[in-house]
């Protein structure tokens, strides 16, 4: 036996353009067609086929209304055996159930048909084999208003009727008569129309907005650019007051990193707050273009409702985002519209996003780490000698366009060979490994702290004067000499300080001056900080 949308594809060809679309959109238009007859209380007759699928109480409500409204209802459907199968019809004066043993083998998508005096109409759809779109399967689909199709649909239901039980045929021919279309109702075809048509274009709109986020969180490997190209288009394609993507540090619950939207305001006209603190998914407060999370466990999504003083609080979606069975962040949807139902569609949608995100931020994740050790030094975990040369040939860049100065510090650690020697390498690394923890420390979050070979380091301090640069110098040193390393003692270091421009003329120059200025240290007796005024063999100021 074929399906009725094979039946009228095929009878009918000439008449259809099948529509492809997702098994939410195809859910609700079925449901558009119920409302045709609940809400105009039209004493139709109504034959519906589905999968006996969704939420008990909901799906058997929803069935509730349509044959207390209708004048006879027939639902195929599919029989205990089932596995999708999650309730069972409850039993009505209006109400024939007509269970199938193949009925999945019949039919692959959900029908309904409408027939009454004033209006008929039906809708019939077909699983695309081996189509599957994120969480979602796709459908073809056909409607018409065409009372010639539907009296098509009309006969073989008749014979699938009679087929399961005959005693039934007399029944259903009566109901058809009394129901067939006499007088089309312009009204009740346009609305359905409408709503049907309104449904299609956002379907196609949440789709171009998926492909949208999916091509521009594909096209980078910066996570940042990632999470705020998905948000922006979420919010706007969801049409929501304001949305947030809010990423974990790795395997814990601290925050990372979080993008936000929000919608631009038509009207200031009412300012008043109406969030409730500490509410809803998360606590959010912002400031100018920086929010930070206070809830470090993410609560489930809930719509709020009415407050005590009648103030309506947002709508609120959350959704994880998670890798490998991991939960890696959340992607929030907030909306002020009143007790908002957020769609199928939409939700899927969000879906979507979260497991493309999932899917990016990782990459991302792995692309940062292997960039950062590619520039970082393994023992001490400081810059490595490569990402200091691309950094002190941007920030003397940076320096000539500001019309500022940038300084340099080189140190060398004092009789590392002999601590080698004398206590052995893995002390040797325990000393360099404490100094790279002292330079860090003793330094700003804007300078770049490096290892520049061996024993050696420098740190870059931009927007900073020569004799500042030695106040931090001498820091450090002094730092450094009273810190004993354990197993090893104190140790000691030598360093030398220049700066550009007023010192040296380019990048070059200024890290020859600060090593020729650490060589004038060493000379000196050590654990010292030299510095040379300008690239001179004779003048050379000593401090």
């Amino acid at each position: 036996m074929h399906s009725l949308y094979y039946v009228l594809t095929d009878q009918h060809r000439e008449e259809f353009a099948p529509v492809r679309c997702n098994e939410q959109t195809v859910s609700r238009l079925v449901r558009y067609f119920e409302d045709v007859v609940t809400e105009n209380k039209l004493a139709a007759l109504v034959l519906e086929g589905r999968c006996l699928n969704g939420d008990p109480s909901r799906e058997q409500n929803r069935l509730a209304s349509l044959t207390a409204a209708a004048r006879s209802a027939y639902l195929f459907s599919c029989d205990d055996e089932c596995e999708e199968r999650g309730w069972h019809p409850e039993p009505a004066l209006r109400l024939t159930t007509l269970e199938e043993r193949d009925y999945h083998g019949i039919e692959t998508g959900p029908f309904i048909l409408v027939m009454e005096p004033r209006f008929c109409g039906l809708l019939a759809s077909s699983l695309v084999s081996g189509e599957i779109n994120g969480h979602t399967r796709a459908y073809d689909m056909v409607w018409t208003f065409d009372p010639n199709v539907v009296f098509t649909a009309i006969e073989y239901l008749m014979a699938r009727v009679s087929v399961q039980t005959p005693q039934e045929r007399e029944r259903f021919e009566t109901l058809v008569n009394a129901c067939t279309t006499r007088s089309s109702s312009l009204r009740l075809a346009l609305t359905l129309t409408t709503k049907v048509t309104m449904l299609m274009q956002r379907q196609n709109e949440l789709e171009m907005a998926t492909n949208r986020i999916s091509s521009a969180i594909s096209s980078t490997l910066e996570i940042d650019s990632i999470l705020q190209s998905a948000v922006e288009e979420v919010g706007r394609a969801l049409k929501a007051r304001r949305a947030a993507l809010v990423l974990w540090q790795d395997g814990t619950n601290r925050l990372d990193r979080m993008s936000t939207y929000e919608r631009p305001d038509e009207s200031e006209a009412d300012d008043r707050d109406t969030s409730v603190p500490g509410d809803g998914p998360a606590e959010v407060h912002e400031k100018g273009t920086t929010a930070v999370l206070t809830d470090d466990e993410p609560s489930p999504a809930r719509p709020l409702a009415q407050d005590r003083d009648g103030f309506t609080t947002p709508c609120a979606l959350e959704l994880p985002i998670t890798y490998r069975q991991t939960v890696i962040g959340s992607l929030l949807i907030e909306d002020d519209t009143p007790f908002r139902d957020w769609e199928d569609e939409e939700v899927l949608m969000a879906k979507t996003v979260s497991d493309q995100l999932s899917v990016a931020i990782s990459h991302a994740r792995l692309f940062r780490q292997v960039q950062t050790q590619a520039m970082t030094d393994a023992l001490t975990g400081l810059s490595n000698h490569r990402y200091f040369q691309d950094r002190i040939d941007r920030e003397t860049k940076l320096a000539d366009r500001n019309n500022t100065q940038v300084s340099l510090i080189l140190l060398d650690l004092d009789h590392l060979k002999r601590i080698n020697d004398t206590h052995g390498h893995r002390s040797g690394d325990r000393t360099l490994r404490h100094v790279a923890e002292i330079i860090k420390t003793s330094v700003r979050d804007v300078d770049v702290c490096a290892r520049y070979g061996g024993e050696e380091f420098v740190v870059i301090l931009p927007q900073c004067e020569r004799e500042s640069a030695i106040v931090v110098a001498d820091r450090i040193r002094e730092a450094i000499a009273s810190t004993p390393v354990q197993k090893v003692g104190q140790v000691t270091a030598s360093i030398g300080v220049a700066s550009y421009p007023t010192g040296a003329k380019n990048k070059e120059e200024l890290i020859e001056m600060a090593d020729r200025a650490m060589y004038l240290a060493k000379a000196a007796g050590r654990n010292r900080v030299r510095t040379l005024a300008h690239r001179s063999y004779t003048g050379i100021d000593v401090r």
